[in-house]
């Protein structure tokens, strides 16, 4: 048994689609990533795809990466943590960290100290949330949402690289931007005047699952329930397009926002880590 890797998407979703699609609201991260690749298709990439199976032939284990960002933990079982430490040297992408269900990031971590000597540093720790019904908002704030559009792109980049900021995430602001207007997936809350003052974005669908964020309200518009009311509308407008259930995650640390969307009717399902692996400890 090994781990194989591709930079084939096609080929990666054809082997673990049907692991990943037996749970796709926890598999919210991996899927997406499937369908972002395939819109970016023909565009330059340097993602990496990898599967893990059985004598038998059965996949049981997937991850991805997308650089920047950290390898995606989709599905690991216990016997392939090891073998999948001492594969990640030798990807062409260096991931620089692991996300993934907290138990199996927590044993990549283990393995990854033991192999190497180096440190695991904790970035985030995450909750995956569900909205499987309706979603709920009491008393909505004045103004309205609507769709953001390119001429809004200048304002959104300068929102998203706001929030990485604040929230510690390594992306690249415009290309966030421009993907997501590409699918209509950026909505802005507007105040009684017209002026924008809060934006929640939403993946393309994956498996019938859309994933909402991420949320943002700059600091001077904040405690005014926008963001609330963004989440909301951005929320209804991936069930009225088809989405059977809507995922979002949040920052554990964040009591806030935990309780907020708890209030808009989401459900907390598990709880992830997004680390980073130094080759060396901290001197």
């Amino acid at each position: 048994m090994s781990w194989r890797f591709t930079d084939d998407v096609d080929a990666y979703a054809a082997v673990v689609g049907p692991l990943l699609e037996s749970s796709p609201a926890e598999q919210t991260l991996s899927l997406t990533i499937i369908e972002n690749a395939r819109a970016r298709r023909g565009g330059p990439t340097d993602e990496v795809f990898g599967w893990w199976a059985e004598p038998s032939g059965e996949v049981t284990g997937a991850v991805s990466h997308s650089p920047p960002h950290e390898l995606v933990l989709g599905v690991v079982p216990d016997e392939a943590v090891r073998p999948l430490v001492r594969a990640l040297g030798g990807l062409a992408s260096h991931p620089s960290g692991v996300n993934g269900p907290t138990a199996t990031a927590a044993q990549v971590a283990a393995v990854w100290m033991a192999e190497t000597g180096g440190a695991v540093l904790l970035r985030h720790a995450e909750r995956l949330h569900v909205l499987e019904g309706g979603v709920h908002l009491d008393a909505p704030p004045p103004g309205r949402a609507r769709v953001a559009t390119d001429h809004d792109a200048d304002l959104l980049v300068r929102w998203i690289g706001d929030f990485c900021r604040e929230a510690g995430v390594v992306a690249h602001p415009r290309a966030v931007v421009e993907d997501r207007l590409d699918h209509g997936g950026m909505t802005l809350w507007e105040d009684a005047s017209g002026e924008p003052v809060a934006l929640a974005a939403r993946n393309r669908p994956a498996a019938g699952i859309v994933r909402v964020g991420p949320v943002f309200t700059p600091a001077p518009h904040r405690r005014r329930g926008w963001g609330a009311a963004v989440t909301a509308a951005a929320t209804q407008a991936a069930l009225d397009e088809g989405a059977r259930a809507v995922v979002l995650f949040t920052d554990l640390t964040n009591a806030t926002s935990n309780a907020l969307y708890r209030r808009l009717g989401y459900v907390p399902v598990g709880d992830r880590l997004v680390l980073r692996l130094a080759l060396t400890a901290p001197g």
